[in-house]
């Protein structure tokens, strides 16, 4: 109850994304992958906040979200760099480009990246329309000439990433290059 839906969503779905690889999770155990994931505060320490449940002493670790992809690791016992990335909508960009640098360095044998967000509370969303942010017609026009503001959105990615040579090698579950 404590922990944010947006670090379930991300453990979820990393999960499903090495399952979905071929890979056995325990595989990864002791081995350098990186983990790399677009998110942000999604309001939910709020809610617990107002809920008067007893602060605990995992409250903070459930709701501050520089924890998410450091408790994957931890979970999955990887020794890769473990990060949040939080550039805006930028931010699941950004950490697909950080997981194929690590890749490219050869820091890290894999990467597990991707984005997380959830709106569980409508303060963020009433902050950004008075400071006129969003677009009046809940569209992004990006690059156009009509564009008027963004439109906020939830939703979860991961992929995991690797050398192609390493995945042919191993057989695992190719879904692009």
């Amino acid at each position: 109850e404590a922990m944010d839906p947006q670090q379930r969503l991300m453990m979820t779905y990393a999960w499903r994304a090495i399952e979905d690889a071929g890979i056995a999770p325990s595989s990864l155990s002791g081995r350098a992958v990186a983990v790399f994931v677009g998110t942000d505060r999604s309001g939910y320490g709020s809610l617990l906040a107002a809920s008067g449940r007893p602060i605990e002493g995992y409250s903070a670790t459930g709701i501050v979200s520089s924890v998410g992809p450091n408790r994957l690791s931890f979970l999955l016992n990887l020794r890769g760099p473990s990060e949040p990335v939080e550039t805006a909508c930028s931010s699941s960009l950004v950490a697909l480009r950080k997981g194929v640098q690590e890749i490219q360095s050869g820091r890290c044998e894999m990467a597990l990246v991707g984005g997380v967000n959830t709106i569980v509370t409508p303060d963020a969303h009433i902050s950004f329309s008075k400071a006129g942010m969003l677009a009046e017609d809940g569209r992004c026009k990006t690059f156009s000439a009509h564009a008027n503001g963004y439109a906020r959105g939830e939703g979860v990615a991961m992929l995991l990433l690797q050398p192609l040579a390493a995945a042919e090698r191993d057989g695992d579950v190719i879904h692009g290059v």
